[in-house]
């Protein structure tokens, strides 16, 4: 017997590919204020799940205006693809809180163009395509995307949300090349309230409290950022990034926070709820013990001196990845700190 489906579905799948093969080059999408010839494609990091790309924004009369931006990002989510949709829905949702859409932290949103399809302001690259190098460049494009990050924090957690998907590859960048970076939180879709998703954070970026089996709130982002930012400056020193099988990801990944900072103890099976989470556990605690790939991770001061940064920087660092999440910074006291204001001082000496 065939399936039956549902008209509407039907006809949402015939109107995605039918706009989808639109979106080719020269292609003008109508929005509220401005028209957007779309450019080409963007290739993101293979993790986000909406079809992007760069459109050239186009003024509705002859007038020049000042005020309009040349380039936009357009977002295409497959009214198929349920995660798709609802993260875009997400996003939309949260440029709607008071202060969201004004803060100079997060990229903005230019229209919502229909139910699947947005128009984003466009940056230059992200943090992902940039690579670190021990300069003061480098440092100075750090202590603009730590401001940025942690105020996007502050403004999430006046509403009880949280951004649940903190990556180098979320973070925009304009301007790298230059005394005056810019840096704003993108990609809103996984920003929740507090306490509403578990088992989320990509892995590298995963608050312990997360792994074990705790909703994320505002100290896990906060975790977030710091881990962000370790893990662009030393890569696979957290994460799955060396993990020898999926199955054991979650394991792999506590072992090398538990490596790090062997003050967090791994807790014993019974002392966690669900038996997935139970072999989890019991397996993170063999793996820091037993594996070379885990041993050679020495603990936090001793492994970030593998790579060159200044004194202030690992300091820093250090203040905001506490594993408990009672005793760990908030994004406001970081911003307030000494760590902080010390960083920020060096940077500009």
């Amino acid at each position: 017997m065939s399936p039956v489906i549902s008209p509407n579905l039907s006809a949402a799948r015939n109107s995605l590919a039918r706009k989808m093969s639109s979106l080719t080059s020269g292609h003008v999408l109508r929005g509220a204020c401005w028209n957007y010839r779309v450019l080409e494609p963007v290739k993101g990091d293979n993790t986000h799940i909406s079809t992007v790309f760069k459109a050239q924004i186009v003024a509705r009369d002859s007038r020049v205006v000042p005020e309009v931006p040349e380039w936009a990002l357009i977002k295409v989510a497959s009214p198929s693809d349920q995660n798709a949709t609802k993260n875009l829905q997400r996003e939309v949702l949260t440029y709607r809180l008071p202060d969201v859409a004004s803060a100079k932290c997060f990229r903005k949103m230019y229209d919502v163009i229909d139910d699947s399809t947005i128009a984003l302001e466009w940056l230059d690259t992200t943090l992902a395509e940039v690579e670190y190098h021990p300069d003061i460049r480098t440092y100075s494009l750090i202590g603009t995307l730590l401001r940025a990050a942690f105020t996007s924090c502050v403004v999430l957690e006046n509403h009880r949300h949280v951004n649940t998907d903190y990556k180098p590859a979320n973070i925009l960048l304009s301007g790298i090349r230059t005394d005056r970076a810019i840096a704003k939180v993108g990609d809103l879709g996984l920003v929740v309230p507090v306490g509403e998703l578990f088992n989320a954070q990509p892995y590298a970026m995963r608050a312990p409290e997360v792994f074990l089996g705790n909703a994320c709130t505002e100290p896990s982002q906060v975790w977030a950022v710091a881990a962000m930012l370790l893990c662009w400056i030393k890569p696979g020193v957290l994460g799955v990034w060396d993990s020898p099988h999926p199955l054991i990801n979650e394991a792999w990944s506590m072992a090398k926070i538990q490596r790090l900072f062997p003050h967090w103890e791994i807790p014993p099976p019974e002392m966690v709820n669900g038996d997935i989470l139970k072999v989890a556990v019991n397996s993170a605690r063999s793996l820091c013990k037993e594996m070379p790939e885990l041993l050679a991770i020495l603990p936090f001061d001793e492994e970030t001196q593998k790579v060159e940064m200044p004194q202030q920087l690992r300091d820093l660092l250090r203040f905001i990845l506490v594993p408990d999440p009672k005793a760990r910074p908030s994004a406001s006291s970081v911003l307030a700190s000494r760590e902080f204001r010390r960083f920020e001082n060096y940077v500009d000496v």
